[in-house]
């Protein structure tokens, strides 16, 4: 398998000890989808890291277009059409909290993936993580390096057994799932949590709304409990809800008919 280390191909990626992301979680990360050798939703993925570069203060030595032609090339190097990529972007050396540069160096990786359109994933069995809550606000919108509050909420998952959790806010509402963007149905409407409520900018969130009536309110339990579907989604695409406590009556139409959007603009 190839890499791709600021713009080289490489067999090895070399990381040094004194890299900011690992020492401070100084970085971000951008996980993309390829079909037919090619970017999926190219649009939604510029803006989000576009603006995430610029919040974070990270300057990359390419263009975003550049870096989306270099993930197609390495996916060709590596003899894959459709895969997934990571593209992972660390502030350079230097520095403790305050660093001495705004210069960041990036690595890109890709995974093949057995299927070359979205289908519908298994039905979830679904909790919530309330051990730790998420605050509102920009950063909260972000791919960041640092991804603590993820990383407990899927050890508690994997724990309970469950396929999924609803990650909670500041206000103790559900906002997004662990490592995907909440959508519920719920009297003939779609709904989902607006940013200001904290839940990731989601790639695949933003191409649903460019395609879908959606209506973005923040959603409380009880929302949860009482809709008539609940689906997820990422770049990877979209998971439908059977169960979640003792409520176990969900449909998936809705979470159909998106699946068949997004296969359409492949």
């Amino acid at each position: 398998m190839l890499y791709n280390q600021n713009g080289e191909i490489v067999s090895n990626i070399h990381i040094e000890m004194n890299n900011r992301s690992f020492l401070y979680g100084d970085g971000l990360f951008e996980r993309l989808r390829l079909f037919n050798g090619q970017v999926f939703n190219r649009k939604n993925h510029y803006k989000r890291l576009s603006f995430s570069l610029k919040e974070l203060q990270l300057n990359i030595s390419v263009s975003i277009d550049e870096l989306f032609e270099q993930v197609e090339y390495l996916a060709h190097q590596n003899g894959l059409t459709s895969c997934s990529a990571r593209i992972s972007i660390y502030r350079n050396s230097g520095g403790l909290y305050t660093p001495e540069t705004l210069l960041a160096s990036y690595v890109i990786e890709t995974t093949s993936e057995a299927s070359d359109c979205f289908s519908l994933g298994d039905s979830l069995h679904i909790g919530v993580y309330d051990n730790h809550l998420k605050f509102k606000g920009l950063l909260s919108t972000m791919k960041s390096s640092s991804a603590n509050l993820y990383v407990l909420a899927s050890l508690e998952k994997k724990s309970k057994n469950l396929d999924e959790l609803l990650l909670l806010n500041s206000d103790k509402r559900p906002i997004e799932g662990t490592n995907s963007n909440l959508f519920i149905f719920k009297e003939g409407k779609i709904f989902t949590p607006p940013l200001s409520e904290g839940p990731l900018l989601g790639c695949m969130r933003s191409l649903v709304l460019d395609h879908f009536a959606v209506e973005e309110v923040a959603l409380n339990l009880k929302d949860i409990q009482t809709a008539e579907e609940i689906f997820f989604t990422n770049c990877n695409g979209v998971r439908c809800v059977k169960k979640f406590g003792q409520y176990d009556n969900y449909t998936n139409t809705i979470s159909k008919k998106v699946v068949k959007r997004l296969n359409s603009l492949i």
